[in-house]
C-alpha cells in the first residue's frame, strides 16, 4: 500500500487502525516501519474522586490515577491529575479571584500583546492573508 505524508507530516492508515499504538522504527536507509504495540499500565486499578452531592458537578468524576485514562493521554501525570482535581474543587469565587490575580500579574504582557495585534493583526489573520497571496500567485503563474 502506498501512502503519502501530508504537509503537516501525517499519514492516514484508515479507521481500522484508529486508536492503536505503533512503535516507529527508523532505519539508516530512510525506511520507517510501524510496528503494532500494546501498552500495559504500570499502576494499579483506577480509583475515582466523586464530588459531594451538594455541588453542581456531582455527576462528574475526576480520575486520580493515569491508568484510568485511555492510552495516549500520557500528559496526565500524577501532578497534573492532582492539579485537575484541585481545580474542580474550587468555588466560583475562588476561580474569579484566581483569574483576577492572573490578569493583574500579566497586565503588561496583555497590553503589549493587544498593541501588537492592533499593529500587525493576529497570527490567524496574517496566515489567511499569506495563503490568499499564495493562491493568487499560483493562479497568476498558471
Amino acid at each position: 500500500m502506498l501512502k503519502e505524508v501530508g504537509a503537516s507530516g501525517q499519514i492516514s492508515l484508515g479507521k481500522k487502525y484508529a486508536g492503536q499504538l505503533f512503535d516507529m522504527v527508523f532505519y539508516p536507509d530512510g525506511r520507517v516501519e510501524l510496528v503494532p504495540m500494546k501498552a500495559v499500565p504500570t499502576v494499579g486499578e483506577p480509583t475515582a474522586f466523586q464530588y459531594p452531592a451538594a455541588t453542581p458537578s456531582a455527576q462528574h468524576t475526576v480520575q486520580d490515577v493515569a491508568a484510568a485514562y485511555r492510552v495516549g493521554d500520557g500528559w496526565l501525570t500524577p501532578e497534573r491529575l492532582a492539579a485537575r482535581q484541585a481545580a474542580h474543587e474550587r468555588s466560583p469565587e475562588e476561580l474569579d479571584a484566581a483569574a483576577d490575580k492572573w490578569e493583574e500579574e500579566n497586565k503588561e504582557a496583555i497590553s503589549a500583546y493587544n498593541r501588537r495585534i492592533e499593529r500587525e493583526g493576529s497570527m490567524g489573520w496574517r496566515l489567511h492573508e499569506w495563503r490568499k497571496k499564495q493562491t493568487q500567485q499560483t493562479h497568476a503563474a498558471v
